[in-house]
């Protein structure tokens, strides 16, 4: 047993002692969704405190963003509408927008939220919205998701030099610490056809991530769509340009602390673990339910098309002038500006 093992390592070691590797993804759902230790039941991991932060978490500015695209969503559809946000951990954006919304009838606010412990903490942030575990009825209005498909568990695989594809699965060293352990894929082709259908290349010795929940679930939100729209902000890219020479050692990291490390294997439960998402896959998915897909654009153009200049305090000010001032303008750039997560995000759109 390894010296450090947290309770949840522990049952993944007697996992592995007991059936052999398990498959990535298996190893991805323990390690953030385990019910007693899993990442995303652990309260606090989200923010300038915790281990990264969102946009939605960063300023509420964003929020204020969002309530104007809302706004207009319901002059055109009719009141009333619904903003149902997907994920929406302990209520952060949320709170922000029913602080944008007080006293405006005909917006309804909507937490969906897979973790009890985060539900629990939501629901006594924001008792203007309601919380579920699921989506349940259908909406008329606007699904949104900030980094939700990054969340879903991925497999992983890699080619070796022969050109051979192998499954990269969990096993355990000597000392209990947690390995990647390769496993000859049986049928290559039933991971690789979709892949190349969709535009991939591969390199040599390339290794990459599959992600199987990922258009079962935007599947289940179009189909809970009635009229509006969805929207998914996240890392990601089209699968040309995410599997191929640009990208070779794939994109599987974890963050802790604030810090990005490609060791996701460590401390399992301890660590947010992602991959960035196949837009394709997800526009593809879409389209095929007869949804129409807007072309993908970058958090900045979104935010820039939906008023964020109009946040920014008044004109620049010296950073010694007005400290105040310089610190809030800086906060509220950081969502869209040039190199940071408003370039790095991209935004997917589908309508009703």
């Amino acid at each position: 047993m390894h010296p450090l093992a947290s309770p949840l390592h522990q049952r993944i070691l007697e996992e592995i002692a007991a059936s052999g590797p398990i498959p990535f993804d298996r190893f991805f759902e323990l390690a953030l969704y385990d019910p007693e230790e899993g990442y995303y039941n652990r309260p606090g991991r989200i923010g300038e405190e915790g281990d990264f932060v969102t946009g939605p978490s960063w300023h509420p500015a964003f929020a204020r963003c969002l309530v104007r695209h809302l706004r207009g969503m319901k002059n055109r559809l009719g009141p009333p509408v619904s903003f149902v946000d997907f994920g929406c951990g302990d209520g952060a954006l949320l709170r922000f927008m029913a602080d944008a919304l007080v006293d405006e009838p005909g917006i309804a606010l909507l937490g969906v939220e897979r973790s009890p412990v985060r539900r629990k903490i939501a629901a006594k942030r924001v008792p203007e919205a309601r919380f579920l575990e699921t989506l349940e009825s259908p909406v008329r209005g606007w699904i949104f998701g900030y980094e939700l498909v990054d969340a879903l568990p991925v497999c992983s695989y890699a080619f070796d030099d022969e050109g051979l594809l192998f499954e990269r699965r969990v096993g355990a060293s000597g000392d209990g610490s947690l390995v990647f352990v390769a496993f000859e894929v049986p049928d290559p082709s039933a991971v690789l056809t979709p892949l190349w259908k969709r535009g991939a290349s591969f390199s040599p010795q390339q290794l990459f991530e599959v992600r199987p929940g990922a258009a079962k679930l935007v599947r289940s939100l179009a189909a809970k769509l009635a009229a509006g729209q969805i929207s998914l902000f996240d890392y990601g890219a089209s699968t040309r340009a995410l599997y191929g020479p640009a990208r070779e050692n794939g994109t599987l990291e974890a963050f802790t602390g604030h810090r990005v490390t490609r060791d996701v294997l460590r401390d399992p439960g301890g660590r947010d673990i992602t991959a960035w998402v196949d837009f394709t896959e997800l526009e593809q998915a879409l389209a095929g339910d007869g949804l129409s897909v807007d072309p993908l654009i970058t958090q900045s153009r979104f935010l820039v098309e939906n008023g964020i200049a109009e946040e920014l305090p008044g004109p620049s000010p010296e950073p010694g002038a007005d400290p105040q001032a310089w610190n809030e303008r800086q906060k509220i750039a950081r969502l869209f500006a040039p190199g940071g997560m408003g370039e790095t995000i991209r935004v997917l759109t589908a309508r009703r």
